[in-house]
């Protein structure tokens, strides 16, 4: 919150980015996530131009937003995918905090990331790549085993993330139906804790 214009484009990104894309579509999610002025600021995409480019980005946006850190990609793909996300960035002045591709700062040359061919395309280079991460099969892996550890246990069982991985690819990324499954197979394997004693929460025995 206290990096740059942070501070006020972080209250955006949680109305219009997680709340609204939370129980929807990971790819919904993911793209705007993308596109979104707070994370392009924070992870210094702004920053991000041909001839410099910076992976800030590009690292997190597969380590840590869609394939993790053993989802199959390599440094080269987090370069090539920081060259295809040059000049995206955030509008500065009357428009301040609103996305912006700047043409003239990306870098125009043809790319390779995750072994597919990505022609010179402006914007819709680095769309097609997270179009692709958000349907690649390390994704759904990686989503099912977070929201695993989070309604779940800190060390859910692999079958459970198992299900919920194989939910999220038969929905196309549906975050509602994979949750759906992780919870009605997990917390069966979990027993509800036993109520605190009457003394604790105020009641009569």
């Amino acid at each position: 919150m206290d990096k740059g214009s942070c501070f006020y484009l972080k209250t955006v990104d949680d109305r219009d980015v997680a709340r609204a894309h939370a129980l929807g579509s990971f790819r919904d999610l993911l793209w705007a996530s993308a596109h979104s002025p707070a994370m392009l600021t924070y992870l210094d995409n702004q920053a991000n131009h041909k001839g410099a480019p910076n992976e800030n980005y590009a690292r997190e946006l597969m380590e840590l937003h869609s394939l993790g850190v053993q989802g199959g990609y390599s440094q080269a793909d987090v370069m090539e995918l920081a060259r295809c996300l040059t000049g995206w960035g955030v509008k500065e002045h009357f428009w301040a905090g609103e996305f912006h591709f700047e043409p003239d700062q990306h870098d125009p040359g043809e790319k390779q990331v995750l072994g597919v061919r990505i022609p010179p395309g402006g914007v819709d280079e680095a769309e097609s790549v997270i179009e692709r991460l958000a349907a690649h099969p390390s994704a759904a892996r990686f989503i099912a085993a977070k929201l695993a550890r989070r309604f779940l246990a800190d060390q859910p069982p692999a079958e459970i993330v198992a299900k919920g991985s194989a939910a999220f690819m038969a929905s196309g990324g549906d975050i509602q139906k994979t949750l759906r499954t992780i919870l009605l197979d997990g917390l069966p394997l979990y027993p509800a804790p036993l109520p605190p004693p009457a003394e604790f929460c105020g009641c009569q025995a």
